[in-house]
């Protein structure tokens, strides 16, 4: 090989690394400041119309998709609410402290049942995230770090299967569902996961520039929706797989 084409090789290498980078990065389209001290996760309530947010001190609220506060679920104060998720009849919020799940009434925001789910890991490594996968129809409960564990939970929220996803990331601080698959969100590398729904194999991986990123959700129309904690913002960004 000429010196011209092993210059010209080692150009074109450097410029196909160089768009990769720039291709899993995402950038914000827009982010706005919410009255809700320390947001820990943000859910998208049934109908699209609004969202769920929970707070590190105790705290569940609904706002508008630009996280204007509409309602308050009066009367309660958890214990580091976590996780949070929504579908048509309730509000589930997880306690990482106390290892349960509370279940709202989706009309009146009140707390309507409590089911403890045991684990022995650390108190500030444990549950962190929680959604529902509605194509193998469990819910999903998932640890921090050390390990990072994703146990699937029946309708009665009985641990039925348990999955090390531990190599997928330093931790796990957010879960969702959306368009048939399982998506996660990691605090400590800034990250989003699109995951297979059936064997939780990741498929694709995106870098976000949030600080502490505690919250993920998809709006109706299927962009990204991210909540950080230590920033007390809302972060919103294209999906770029539209």
């Amino acid at each position: 090989m000429t010196l011209f084409r092993k210059v010209l090789s080692v150009a074109l290498v450097f410029s196909c690394t160089c768009l990769f980078a720039q291709d899993i990065k995402l950038k914000p389209t827009e982010k706005v400041t919410v009255d809700i001290p320390e947001p820990s996760d943000v859910a998208l309530a049934h109908d699209g119309k609004s969202l769920f947010i929970v707070s590190d001190n105790g705290y569940l609220f609904e706002t508008d998709l630009k996280g204007k506060i509409i309602r308050k679920a009066e009367g309660y104060k958890g214990l580091d609410d976590e996780g949070v998720y929504a579908d048509a009849n309730f509000v589930y919020a997880v306690e990482e402290f106390s290892r349960t799940i509370k279940l709202f009434d989706l009309e009146t925001l009140t707390q309507q049942r409590t089911y403890e789910v045991s684990y022995h890991g650390g108190r500030n490594k444990s549950y962190e995230a929680f959604t529902f996968n509605k194509i193998k129809n469990r819910f999903l409960l998932i640890t921090e770090k050390s390990p990072a564990y994703l146990f699937e939970l029946n309708e009665s929220f009985e641990k039925v299967n348990t999955i090390d996803i531990s190599h997928i990331a330093r931790d796990i601080s957010a879960a969702t569902f959306y368009n048939g698959y399982v998506w996660l969100l990691s605090d400590e590398d800034r990250s989003i996961f699109k995951l297979d729904a059936n064997t939780y194999k990741v498929l694709s991986q995106w870098e976000i520039p949030v600080l502490n990123p505690e919250g993920l959700a998809f709006d109706a129309d299927g962009n990204i929706i991210v909540v950080s904690d230590a920033m007390q913002k809302i972060y919103y960004f294209n999906n770029p797989e539209n």
